[in-house]
């Protein structure tokens, strides 16, 4: 069981009070902030899968089911005892009744894989006749229909009656004559339930009655005259009728409600726990959450991680893993560079992952299960207990150790710190070869140089440091497995104004080994960010290659269908010239048969005459088959040509390399071999543009445009030199879209180029997107 103490260290409570702010009921909210990691990896997994349906259901699907429900539980103990219900808590019974027959309703119609949420929705129990009883007989509170049962509708007819003859009655007197003069007020009012007269103390003898109150002044008396007694007496009498049939009927309903009171606290019970399900959903989804696998063997691989409580916008992606080939991470570095979040973050999301969370992270990372999860992290100076810094964390460790094993995941932060140096380093590393003997895995952040040197020579323990920014010495927060960090204390106290004499004698007071040790891990950090800038300008020329291997496949299937459309329309041309020589032939025989059948004078030359126009047809024919003059000689860019697959003339607008022409067709442009074109004998004087564009090809052939600069491994001074080069030669050419290539690395070469851009007023200029080389690269547009 995860201790209270690492649950609040790690901020988990936080994580928590977050999420119940997601969910609709008094009663999910309270188990929410009860979450803890469950006791087995099964138990997580299902807890996940129950996250994952709800995420889906909500964000694929469409379907937000609410969960606004009042705690009955009360309620419906008490009405399986026989203790009558009031109006409001039958309401709120209703209410619960209503919501899960739509719960059940929205995920039973939902298709898709709901294993766990589809058997939540066929156990709750439906009791559709009972909740619409309720809300048909029960108005309010306080308040119940006349239609809740025939006795008491003629009951309440009654009780009209009465009250309208009363009132009659009363009236009488407030108008009458003889009894205005006695009367206070000329109105009817109750006392005690019944209706009175306001009479003067002095007049009181006027007005026969029944004295019920009377003015805290003693100027008024409230009498009932007796002409009314039997008439209050009876309206008392029906009220009291009233009373019984209510709670008759109410007992009635509570009845029903304790016969399956079980079956309704089961209700209950289901859509609390659904409630928790669908605020972790909703929760998981804000913070961009991903379903994150669970390792039994503690195994933690987190792919850019994010720590939940850090603003989205300012936090650092950690790649960061623990178990595969190492056990326990060394995380060194200056302050404020990261390490104690990392730390945090590496235990959240493992406390997140078996509490059923998905966890803020990329796709496919991992996070361990533990049987406990103990950290150190933070001042814990005990004024009560008497004891240092020191002393207390020494106490807590000692306690960690106590209670560690295989199954444990230990997080420690400045393991050592706070006394003597060297004994510290000792410590630490004695501490770190009993954690190893132990099992467990551990991450733990330190500056002692000795445990650096440690890692190196010791299985199964890794190096890890926080990067920084080698110009300014800013910290990244980036983490670099592998190469441990540097504290760059001279350099931060250099570049903060100390004085040069103070870091000069500085750097005397560092022993030989120090410095020569500092010195190798300086140069293997240089020869890691060198590694890196040139995997990061591979990785932008294989996307370059990539896109325009893309591009180029998409230009082939175009041509493609170019010249299938082409091809069409030349058959539909060729069978619409066809049928209509042949409908013209039809017609010419028909005729003829006409005139053989009914031979007249002149016949003979109307037949003459059809003959002529059938030589005529075939003249017409063989002249449209008939291809012009051509002549041997190979085409030129720009010349006319007949093409004989297509049977027309076009203009050759390209020669490609692998022996096949471009020719144009009016507006259309398509390919075709070289044996199926031959160049006119006599050349048409080709059109002003035409000669411009063809005169434009044979350029384009002989020089190639380049319309790209690699400026990566450059200084900024050379870059700019030959850019300012490169985009006259682009203006000169025409181009209208240019490609910068300056990678990522620190961004002052980027910043250097968009300066420049801006100073030659260059009209747009962007970050390249995915298939254009992304962050490495600037696209940019010329005038």
């Amino acid at each position: 069981m995860i201790d209270e103490k690492t649950i609040v260290t790690l901020e988990f409570d936080k994580i928590l009070e977050t999420v119940a702010g997601y969910s609709f009921s008094e009663k999910g909210k309270e188990r929410i902030l009860a979450l803890r990691p469950f006791s087995s990896p099964a138990i997580c997994k299902s807890e996940l899968d129950k996250t994952s349906e709800a995420h889906y259901l909500m964000y694929n699907l469409g379907v937000f089911p609410s969960f606004s429900l009042c705690d009955v539980t009360e309620s419906l103990n008490r009405a399986e005892k026989g203790s009558m219900l009031s109006m409001g808590e039958l309401l709120k019974i209703a209410d619960l009744l209503h919501l899960s027959d739509r719960v059940k309703s929205s995920i039973l119609k939902a298709e898709g894989n709901f294993n766990y949420l589809k058997t939540y929705a066929y156990d709750i129990f439906p009791a559709v006749s009972l909740e619409r009883d309720i809300k048909d007989w029960i108005i309010s509170d306080s308040e119940m229909s006349d239609n809740a049962s025939p006795e008491l509708a003629t009951i309440r007819r009654n009780i009209k009656r009465a009250n309208e003859k009363l009132r009659e009655k009363l009236n009488s007197f407030t108008t009458s004559n003889e009894y205005s003069k006695a009367l206070q007020d000329n109105i009817v009012t109750m006392r005690n339930g019944r209706y009175v007269l306001p009479v003067k103390s002095d007049s009181r003898g006027a007005v026969k009655g029944l004295i019920h109150d009377q003015s805290a002044s003693g100027q008024t008396v409230y009498i009932e005259p007796l002409a009314i007694v039997e008439m209050n007496n009876e309206l008392r009498t029906l009220a009291l009728e009233e009373q019984r049939e209510i709670e008759k009927i109410l007992r009635q309903l509570t009845t029903r409600v304790g016969m399956d009171s079980k079956a309704f606290l089961r209700n209950f019970e289901i859509l609390t726990e659904m409630d928790v399900i669908f605020a972790r959903a909703t929760y998981s989804h804000e913070i961009n959450g991903v379903y994150p696998e669970l390792d039994v063997d503690g195994i933690i691989d987190i792919k850019k991680g994010r720590h939940p409580l850090i603003d989205k916008k300012k936090v650092v992606p950690i790649t960061l893993n623990l178990g595969k080939k190492f056990d326990i991470l060394l995380i060194t570095g200056p302050n404020t560079g990261g390490k104690t979040v990392t730390l945090k973050m590496t235990g959240l999301l493992s406390l997140m992952g078996m509490t059923g969370f998905f966890i803020p992270a990329n796709e496919g990372s991992r996070v361990g299960f533990y049987e406990n999860i103990f950290c150190d992290i933070g001042d814990e100076q005990s004024i009560e207990q008497n004891l240092s810094t020191f002393s207390s964390h020494i106490s807590n460790t000692v306690d960690i150790l106590n209670r560690t094993n295989k199954a444990s995941l230990l997080l420690f932060d400045e393991l050592g710190a706070g006394t003597d140096p060297e004994e510290g380093a000792a410590l630490a590393v004695a501490i770190i070869d009993y954690i190893k003997h132990t099992g467990a895995k551990a991450v733990i952040t330190t500056h002692y140089s000795p445990l650096k040197e440690y890692s190196y020579s010791t299985d199964r323990v890794e190096n890890a440091g926080m990067d920084f920014n080698p110009q300014t010495f800013a910290p990244t927060y980036n983490l670099i497995i592998g190469i441990p960090g540097t504290s760059n204390a001279l350099e931060i106290a250099k570049s903060l104004g100390m004085k040069k004499e103070i870091i000069q004698a500085a750097k005397k007071g560092i022993t030989r080994e120090k410095a020569s040790f500092e010195e190798v891990l300086q140069s293997a950090d240089f020869a890691r960010r060198k590694a890196e800038e040139e995997a990061e300008r591979c990785k932008i020329n294989a996307d370059l290659l990539q896109a325009e291997k893309e591009k180029l496949e998409k230009e082939k299937e175009a041509l493609a269908q170019t010249r299938e459309r082409l091809n069409l329309s030349a058959r539909k041309e060729v069978k619409r010239m066809t049928q209509n020589a042949l409908e013209e032939v039809n017609a010419i025989l028909e005729e003829l048969k006409n005139i053989l059948d009914n031979p007249q004078e002149g016949s003979y030359f109307q037949a003459a005459k059809l003959r002529k126009k059938i030589e005529n047809l075939n003249v017409e024919e063989e002249r449209e088959k008939e291809a012009p003059d051509t002549v041997d000689d190979p085409p030129q860019v720009g010349d006319t040509v007949f093409v004989f697959t297509l049977n027309t003339t076009a203009v050759l607008w390209e020669i490609n390399k692998n022996g096949e022409y471009l020719i144009k067709l009016g507006g259309i442009k398509t390919h075709v071999r070289r044996k199926d074109v031959k160049k006119l004998k006599n050349q048409p004087a080709p059109k002003k543009t035409e000669q411009k564009q063809a005169k434009s090809m044979r350029g384009l052939q002989n020089a190639p445009i380049v319309t790209e600069i690699m400026l990566l491994g450059q200084t900024c001074d050379e870059a700019i030199y030959n850019l300012e080069k490169f985009l006259d030669n682009c203006k000169i050419s025409g181009i209208k879209e240019i490609r910068i290539i300056h990678g990522k690395g620190t961004g002052k070469l980027r910043a250097a180029v968009w300066e420049f851009l801006n100073k030659q007023q260059i009209p747009s200029y962007r970050l390249g997107k995915y298939g254009e080389g992304g962050d490495g690269v600037t696209i940019a547009t010329l005038k």
